[in-house]
């Protein structure tokens, strides 16, 4: 099959989910022995190779009132002229898009009969807050027009029903489950928080409440904070032991000597950060109200918390008490099994191109 996976900007240029995962399923297409092109943009247009991916780079233009998303839309209009090319019909099978403006353009050359096209959505397709955007318009267009629309939770698709009027179809992004692996756990009861420092919604702040909380009962409790952006101020240095960005082989060994991932965030469509803790043989906790990750943890594997700081202090005792039996590593390994690229994300990809 030759797919085209459109993503406006692409790894290592911006690293931030949505192109890890363009490139990571590229990857996996490629495995299964399938033809597939990153179409993107880059300020050194051209073609490359980029985790054994090939790499077509237009060039960084701009639609200036569309203010924030001003490359993103005019990434949609170059995408479109360059797949709608002439000398392309019939050299490409699917054009899976990964953001609103380059879904449009692959809904409008999909009317043509062309080929299938498809959009993986990584938020939640929200009407309230997808009418605040500059890009309203692009996106009904896309709810009505694309092939197949992409959810990456159940919690996400219920939104496109509920609020567009379509059914979705759930397709979680995947985890190279093989280059995970279980480890020796840390002397202290350590939590891990992996992800941004400084979006408000992740809630780093509730973490760190609900973990003094629970240092009353467990003196020697520790908390690592490893992700992108600024700290929060005035950090306990006892209770904080690690705090930062950390590369993708650190992060992995974090995950494996880490006793709980703890994951606080609202608004969540997926929770990448649960899959690769559990892929590591870590239990993971997580908010009833976070939305996708709530999906991924079970009993065994980890905890589901309320939204309080109590709450969530309760909830990582219990996920502590998980990290120290026997069988629970396996088990969370188990888990992430599900989230495989290669025998489980990909194929269910190719299920949706085919149909």
């Amino acid at each position: 099959m030759r797919v085209v996976l459109s993503s406006v900007h692409c790894w290592p240029d911006v690293r931030r989910g949505g192109e890890r995962y363009a490139h990571e399923l590229a990857a996996g297409l490629r495995r299964a022995g399938h033809e597939v092109t990153l179409l993107s943009t880059g300020s050194r247009p051209g073609r490359d190779t980029v985790l054994d991916v090939p790499v077509q780079r237009l060039p960084i233009r701009r639609c200036r009132r569309f203010g924030d998303l001003e490359v993103e839309v005019a990434f949609g209009g170059q995408a479109f002229a360059h797949l709608a090319a002439p000398s392309l019909a019939g050299r490409v099978d699917v054009w899976h898009a990964t953001s609103t403006a380059d879904a449009a353009a692959a809904a409008l050359v999909g009317r043509s009969g062309r080929l299938q096209t498809v959009f993986t959505d990584h938020g939640f397709p929200a009407k309230r807050s997808r009418e605040a955007r500059s890009d309203r318009r692009l996106h009904r267009f896309v709810a009505a027009h694309i092939g197949t629309y992409v959810c990456v939770s159940r919690a996400a698709g219920d939104y496109l029903q509920s609020d567009y009027g379509r059914a979705a179809t759930v397709v979680p992004p995947g985890v190279r489950w093989a280059q995970h692996s279980a480890g020796t756990r840390e002397t202290r009861p350590t939590l891990l928080y992996a992800g941004s420092l400084t979006e408000s919604r992740k809630g780093v702040g509730l973490l760190l409440e609900a973990a003094a909380l629970l240092r009353k009962e467990l003196p020697q409790l520790q908390v690592w904070l490893l992700g992108p952006g600024t700290p929060p101020p005035d950090l306990d240095a006892d209770l904080v032991t690690r705090c930062g960005l950390v590369d993708d082989t650190t992060l992995r060994a974090a995950y494996a000597a880490a006793w709980a991932t703890v994951l606080p965030s609202h608004a969540e469509s997926f929770g990448m950060t649960v899959v690769e803790s559990l892929a590591s043989g870590t239990p993971a906790v997580v908010r009833y109200d976070g939305g996708g990750p709530a999906e991924i943890v079970t009993e065994s594997v980890g905890v589901l918390s309320g939204s309080t700081a109590d709450e969530l202090a309760q909830a990582c005792a219990e996920a502590l008490e998980l990290a120290q039996r026997s069988g629970t590593a396996e088990a969370c390994r188990e888990r992430a099994r599900d989230y495989d690229w290669d025998s489980s994300v990909v194929p269910r990809l190719l299920e949706v191109y085919a149909r």
